[in-house]
């Protein structure tokens, strides 16, 4: 991992990465090592890192900082306990919650991992969601809709759990293909929009964007020359197209 990185650094001038990986610290000791190895070693590299909240402490947060992780993401789903029970096991929002405050204690900015439209979902369960995000120190949070695969245990009965569009087109989780018993893909949309832009529109969080604007010349440029997109998604929560 050390080598990649530093073939990366000097083949490519790569500064940043992401280990998307839920499984990045499943194995202590090897990410202790990898630490120890960057701390020792400094590439001049930041990154960010998926983590599990059962496989974090304190220290070994500590050491991630001081190898140079900027940004930990974690899979919270749904910050509805009884929902999330449906489709989880030891569920625990209280240690997510914990964890959470504790990436952000060491200097870490977090990133929430959540989705929307799980079977059972309702307006009541998506308020509880957005109540226990807001409540915590969360800087960005990434929000799929729910898409069922085959393979997935909870494909074998899913037409009995609302009405699935299996258009294989758009079955990348940006499209409701799925709508839970009770819900209008209208009324998804809707509070998929009204999620995000509450999120975004809170003083704290245009705080903590400005900031890092501020302090990046390069952002500020690409921010100016992509307004017009960004305004556009913003409005319409319609992504480009790459062709």
């Amino acid at each position: 991992m050390y080598e990649h990185l530093r073939y990366l650094k000097k083949r490519f001038g790569i500064r940043h990465l992401i280990f998307y990986d839920d499984q990045f610290t499943f194995n202590r000791q090897r990410i202790e090592d990898f630490a120890r190895m960057l701390i020792d070693r400094p590439l001049g590299m930041t990154f960010n890192c998926v983590v599990r909240a059962e496989h974090i402490d304190l220290d070994l947060l500590s050491r991630l900082k001081a190898a140079g992780c900027w940004m930990i993401s974690l899979g919270i789903e749904t910050g509805d306990e009884d929902l999330l029970a449906q489709h989880r096991r030891n569920v625990n929002l209280n240690l997510l919650a914990e964890k959470i405050r504790l990436i952000k204690k060491v200097g870490i900015r977090t990133k929430g991992l959540l989705m929307i439209g799980l079977p059972g979902e309702t307006e009541d369960s998506i308020k509880k969601t957005m109540d226990y995000v807001f409540s915590l120190p969360i800087d960005d949070f990434n929000m799929a809709k729910f898409t069922p695969f085959p393979g997935a245990p909870v494909y074998e009965n899913i037409h009995e759990l609302g009405e699935f569009n299996e258009d294989w087109e758009k079955m990348d989780c940006m499209h409701f293909q799925f709508i839970p018993n009770g819900m209008t893909k209208e009324r998804m949309e809707e509070l998929f929009q009204i999620f995000y832009k509450t999120h975004f529109l809170r003083p704290k969080v245009l705080w903590n964007y400005t900031s890092m604007l501020w302090r990046s010349p390069d952002s500020w440029s690409r921010f100016i020359l992509n307004i017009t997109d960004f305004l556009s998604f913003a409005k319409s929560n319609k992504r480009l197209r790459c062709t």
